[in-house]
């Protein structure tokens, strides 16, 4: 409900109205679960007007049309007019050089059908298949494919901290006896090293190993290893005191010589939980933890590195400090104390619970994936601003964004949006990366600021809380493990191993696959602009028709299809995470791509009809002319495709075998034109004659300088190369 990592402590103390959802320490809700205790409650509210009720009563049905899908039909538009265009001004001219009506017909349908690029629905659809695999194999199952096209063009990720920047498990950070000792490790693994101001110490030593073996045996959780991975049973708090034990190596032990006795359990009157515990040969063991306050007031001496010493004020007022700073830095702060009894002794709780021996401090706090401090470093690198939005308080809010390097240290607290118009909202929101105990409906506010702002916003959440804003987000992304089967029906993606690491790498995901999608359909278009050009100019000029009909269809239908095909899965480029996102309102294709895909369609036509005019001014024929410029745009095409692999990067920076689909792609085109060329049954289909060393020398040729020609206009076209 709130998105605390941790139980919290209920009593029936009055509160404001005012009092935030998260502190409203008097009131329990339907939806959440009892962890220990019991109590009489008073019922307030039922059915929809419960917090839960309010919360699926915000999601509401998104149905946005598919961004790629607009930009596609327009692009089919503007195609099917300018097709049109050419296909009539050819059937004339061609019709006007004196050429029977029914070839010109055929050649005038012919012209129409290469003009229009079919074979990019399929890339699409290729693209889109292949890449939601890709991203299920990262752990991002995705559930709606319009999410894929969006991901690409994600500026504002906005995240929970719990489970998916943290681990979700409270871990011990620091202890403090009479020196301060750092623990490091994260999370349930059992590994880390004990440092005393960057060195390594001997976590056994008696401080260390006292205050280590209190919280072992002030304690009801399990830690245990289960299908390889290790998890607590029990009290996440309780369970990282386990952990600090077991990588000290006296957990087992401890559990091993002690057996409780008497347990005077943890309660939110209470703030502490005592146990009595025996051991051969060493007595009666009293093991005290809770609220620094509470169990300094139970205190009558100090271990000090010279032995026991009484508790002074000046000592409770030093370690009420050291808990302070702790409080600041976001820990969790446990006291833990001890003494031992004889076997006499009576075992009340007023008795065994007085002037006991202060063993030291404990820090904790679920602390950061160690993938999440390079996620965010890649989404910063990226142009992708990250965004904290949590329930948790501001402090651990702010102290796991500083350590993240989330935002400048700025926190909006759900308080402060309450008192804030929309209009003011929208006016900070681009200065504020991080808010803290926040609602449903504070987060539905933050993301539909980011996206007044014009933001793509990503969304990710796990409780029926955050639904509202998964719906309202133009990505929701789910958790899989910890996530309500609310949060993932209103969700686009699903993240199989709730780390934000695996949003990231969809989000580079669905750029590639953005990123091919641009290359396919620039690699179609300048095709088919260049089959229209190279018709058009030669009936204009008076040279006939370059190609035939049945030699148009042939590289429409087979030669060009192939290569489009490996386009659609070409491996993502080096520095595609060091871009900008897409702009969303950029039309397919863009300007400077428009640009590049008409320069080196000119390029294609240049050497079309540069062969074809040499070769009938070599007086070799119509029929081998004619070849020579159908065999030139086969392999200009074949060539063409592989210079499309990129449109940032030189193709000297690419793998030669990359792209093992395409390089199939490319030799099954290949072998397509020499089929038509060679094959004497399809001589007579296709009017082809069998091409000289001389001419292939010389379509050779010209198929560098066209690959040349598309590799300067990635270096000249503005705008076409999207990283300095």
């Amino acid at each position: 409900m709130t998105g605390k990592s941790h139980p919290e402590d209920k009593n029936a103390t009055p509160l404001s109205v005012e009092t935030p959802l998260a502190d409203r320490k008097n009131m329990v809700f339907m939806g959440t679960f009892v962890s220990y205790g019991n109590c009489r409650f008073v019922v307030t509210a039922t059915g929809k007007d419960t917090e839960l009720g309010r919360i699926s009563g915000m999601i509401g049905e998104k149905e946005v049309e598919p961004p790629l899908k607009v930009k596609l039909e327009h692009l089919a538009k503007r195609q099917a007019y300018l097709v049109l265009i050419i296909s009539v001004a050819v059937f004339f001219l061609y019709l006007r050089s004196g050429n029977p009506i029914m070839d010109t017909l055929i050649t005038a349908i012919a012209l129409a059908v290469a003009g229009v690029p079919e074979a990019l629905p399929f890339v699409v659809t290729l693209a889109l298949a292949f890449g939601t695999q890709a991203m299920a194999r990262k752990n991002a199952i995705v559930r709606s494919l319009p999410a894929v096209e969006t991901l690409g063009s994600t500026s504002v990720i906005c995240t929970d901290k719990t489970g998916t920047l943290t681990t979700g498990e409270m871990t011990v950070r620091e202890i403090y006896t009479y020196r301060t000792v750092d623990v490091t490790g994260s999370g349930y693994e059992p590994e880390g090293e004990f440092r005393h101001k960057g060195e390594a110490v001997n976590s056994k030593e008696d401080d260390i190993g006292l205050l280590l073996k209190i919280g072992v045996l002030s304690n009801n959780a399990n830690l245990e290893r289960a299908n390889g991975k290790w998890r607590i049973v029990g009290d996440p708090t309780e369970g990282a005191l386990l952990v600090a034990a077991k990588k000290s190596g006296i957990l087992e032990e401890t559990q091993k010589d002690f057996i409780k006795i008497v347990e005077y359990p943890f309660d939110s009157d209470r703030r502490r939980m005592t146990t009595v515990n025996r051991a051969e040969g060493e007595g009666i063991f009293v093991a005290m933890k809770g609220a620094p306050e509470v169990v300094l007031d139970r205190c009558s001496c100090i271990a000090h590195p010279d032995g026991i010493k009484p508790l002074t004020d000046d000592d409770r007022l030093e370690i009420r400090k050291i808990a302070d700073n702790m409080a600041d830095k976001a820990l969790r702060v446990l006291a833990l104390a001890w003494k031992q009894i004889g076997p006499d002794e009576p075992l009340e709780r007023d008795y065994v619970e007085a002037e006991l021996i202060f063993a030291g401090l404990v820090g904790l706090m679920d602390p950061p994936r160690r993938e999440a401090y390079e996620a965010i470093r890649t989404c910063q690198l990226a142009g992708i601003r990250p965004v904290m939005i949590t329930g948790d308080h501001r402090l651990t809010a702010r102290a796991i964004s500083r350590e993240l390097n989330i935002g400048q240290g700025d926190v909006i607290e759900g308080s402060q949006l309450e008192r804030m118009s929309d209009k003011d909202l929208f006016e900070r929101i681009d200065d504020v990366s991080v808010f803290a105990r926040v609602t449903a409906e504070h987060k539905v506010r933050i993301v539909e600021a980011f996206k007044a702002k014009g933001h793509i916003v990503a969304m990710t959440g796990d409780g029926v809380n955050d639904a509202p804003a998964l719906k309202a987000a133009d990505i929701g992304v789910a958790m899989g493990r910890t996530g309500t089967e609310v949060a993932k029906e209103a969700s686009d993606i699903v993240i199989a191993d709730d780390n934000f690491a695996t949003i990231v790498s969809a989000v580079e995901e669905g750029r590639r696959i953005y990123d091919n999608i641009r290359k396919g359909t620039s690699y179609l278009l300048s095709v088919s602009f260049a089959e229209l050009s190279t018709i058009f100019l030669g009936v204009l000029l008076g040279y006939g028709t370059p190609l035939l009909a049945a030699q148009i269809l042939w590289i429409n239908v087979v030669a060009e299809e192939f290569p489009a095909m490996g386009l659609a899965v070409e491996p993502a480029d080096s520095n595609i995470m060091r871009r900008k996102p897409t702009d969303p309102k950029e039309p397919m294709p863009s300007r400077s791509l428009l640009i590049y895909t008409l320069g080196t369609a000119a390029a294609i036509v240049s050497g079309c009809l540069g062969l074809y005019v040499i070769s009938l001014n070599m007086n070799q024929g119509l029929t081998y002319a004619r070849t020579m410029a159908f065999v030139g745009l086969g392999l200009f095409t074949a060539f063409n495709a592989y210079s499309s692999r990129s449109l940032d990067e030189s193709l000297l920076k690419l793998k030669p075998l990359g792209n093992k689909m395409l390089i199939l792609g490319l030799a099954a085109s290949i072998l397509a034109i020499l089929a038509a060329v060679y094959l004497p049954f399809m001589q007579s289909i296709f009017e082809t004659a069998p091409l000289k060393t001389e001419s292939w020398v010389l379509v050779g040729i010209v198929s560098v300088l066209v690959v040349l020609a598309a590799e300067v206009l990635k270096k000249i076209v503005p705008g076409l190369k999207q990283i300095d």
